[in-house]
């Protein structure tokens, strides 16, 4: 991918969201600040699709590296978009409107079930992953970064690790302990093993936002540390999560 595919990427989705808030979309500053962790992660891999599909502007060229197994994709991949997803849906809940209302009161409980559901999706392929890679080895990290830099790497993939099991894992307990239950998809309901005790559910639940947002703060490093890596170093750390990697091996 050129840089100026890239930096296209990277600036259009904040322009988008001041269009749409001078067209009226958002009721004020506080909205659309609200809104930019969202538009720049989600506008930007929607660009980045784009111009791959409709433009066909792929990754620049780089040296063969063992890439990530075609699972380890898979799960990187599908998490990311379920936290995505999870986050923008409850943004979107809390901003239904009245809850007093009966209509707001079944969408807000309807949604929220899917928001437990994307959530569960995390927590259960994150210990799908943590599995997977302690059978397959991972890919090593680009030789030419320092010590420093190679330990700051693992110190934030441990930390997304941790959030991924930990947010969902807050929010199920959250759910038991202000008396809710938990279904996947309406496929099946998890076991409650907290009692219901509003004390407990008021502690919970400001963690898990609280968590969420380092949580979602924590992925947007990783995404620019990725695009960095590719622009400014200009080594395969990117292209070995692509779906479509050239490769001498896979880990």
């Amino acid at each position: 991918m050129t840089r100026a595919a890239v930096l296209l990427c990277l600036l259009a989705p904040p322009f988008v969201l001041a269009a749409l808030s001078a067209a009226g979309a958002f009721t004020g500053l506080a909205q659309v600040l609200q809104m930019l962790p969202f538009a720049w992660l989600g506008g930007s891999l929607a660009f980045w699709l784009v111009l791959s599909v409709v433009f066909g502007v792929g990754p620049a060229p780089r040296p063969a590296a063992r890439s990530w197994s075609m699972p380890s994709k898979l799960f990187h991949w599908v998490m990311a978009l379920a936290v995505l997803a999870a986050v923008t849906l409850m943004y979107y809940i809390v901003n239904l409107g009245d809850t007093e209302d009966p209509a707001v009161r079944a969408e807000y409980g309807r949604l929220l079930k899917v928001h437990k559901s994307l959530g569960l999706v995390a927590l259960f392929l994150v210990a799908f992953r943590y599995a997977w890679n302690r059978l397959r080895p991972r890919p090593p990290l680009p030789g030419a970064l320092s010590a420093g830099q190679q330990r700051l790497a693992r110190v934030s993939h441990g930390f997304l690790y941790l959030a991924l099991l930990v947010v969902p894992l807050l929010g199920w307990m959250a759910s038991m302990t202000y008396g809710g239950r938990t279904w996947f998809f309406g496929l099946f309901e998890l076991p409650v093993w907290l009692p219901r005790n509003e004390a407990w559910a008021l502690v919970l639940q400001p963690l898990h936002i609280y968590l969420a947002w380092a949580m979602l703060a924590f992925v947007g490093l990783h995404s620019a540390t990725a695009f960095w890596h590719h622009v400014v170093r200009r080594d395969a750390t990117l292209v070995q999560m692509l779906p479509r990697t050239p490769r001498s091996g896979s880990a």
